[in-house]
């Protein structure tokens, strides 16, 4: 099953007719977790992560949108309840909402708004390999490297499931120059170097995206989705 990779942009406002619409769409748990956030933008997010997952698992399982039901593991890692077969994921941050979908084994995927940081963080969460490609960059290459770094590692954690029982300094993500000259990240994890592919990329200029597969091709770039096109599959 062929992995894609779906990015939203969700606006600051979203019309009532489809936010309606997105809203009776998901599971009231959601609508009920949902409820709690004090600011829209986490409403929004939210909602519109299960949303997105509910489109294309429908497309993945055959499944109407409101039939899918999730579990998670131990970890807190979500899964489809009635097919162990597709895997998925999903982060949101920011203006951004991200899904990757299609394969059997891990997938994990990670967006993150860059903003102002504090870069001595990386000494007590990244591995030493990590931190010395942080401090060997310039000055203002240092943020996106950090968040880089950041999405990568997060996107390998949600992969594997173990949320955070796992150490981030346990492993290491660097970068890789292949025999064609091209550029891929490889995973260090207790010395050994792991079968996960992974993919990098900004979203924009305010945030960073990465995704982590443990078998087969991450696809070149991820493929937009509007809030028109999820409002249509849904009506």
């Amino acid at each position: 099953m062929m992995i894609t990779i779906q990015v939203l942009q969700v606006p600051s406002v979203i019309p009532e007719v489809c936010w309606d619409l997105f809203l009776s769409s998901v599971s009231e748990e959601r609508r009920a977790q949902a409820s709690r956030f004090i600011h829209l933008a986490d409403t929004y997010r939210s909602v519109m992560g299960e949303v997105l997952a509910r489109v294309k698992l429908s497309k993945l399982t055959g499944l109407g949108h409101g039939e899918i039901t999730f579990t998670r593991n131990k970890y807190g890692k979500p899964a489809l309840t009635h097919d162990a077969d597709v895997q998925f994921n999903v982060s949101h941050s920011g203006d951004w909402v991200a899904l990757i979908t299609g394969s059997k084994d891990e997938l994990g995927v990670d967006v993150e708004k860059i903003a102002p940081i504090d870069l001595q963080i990386a000494e007590r969460f990244f591995s030493s390999s990590e931190c010395q490609l942080l401090d060997g960059k310039p000055e203002v290459m240092k943020r996106e490297t950090f968040y880089r770094l950041w999405t990568l590692k997060e996107s390998y954690i949600k992969a594997v499931g173990m949320g955070l029982s796992m150490p981030l300094d346990s492993f290491a993500i660097l970068p890789h120059v292949q025999q064609d000259g091209e550029l891929d990240w490889r995973c260090n994890h207790d010395g050994q170097i792991v079968r996960h592919r992974f993919y990098s990329h900004p979203l924009d200029e305010q945030h960073m995206f990465a995704a982590c597969a443990a078998e087969g091709e991450l696809p070149n770039q991820p493929e937009i989705v509007t809030l028109e096109s999820l409002y249509t599959e849904l009506v």
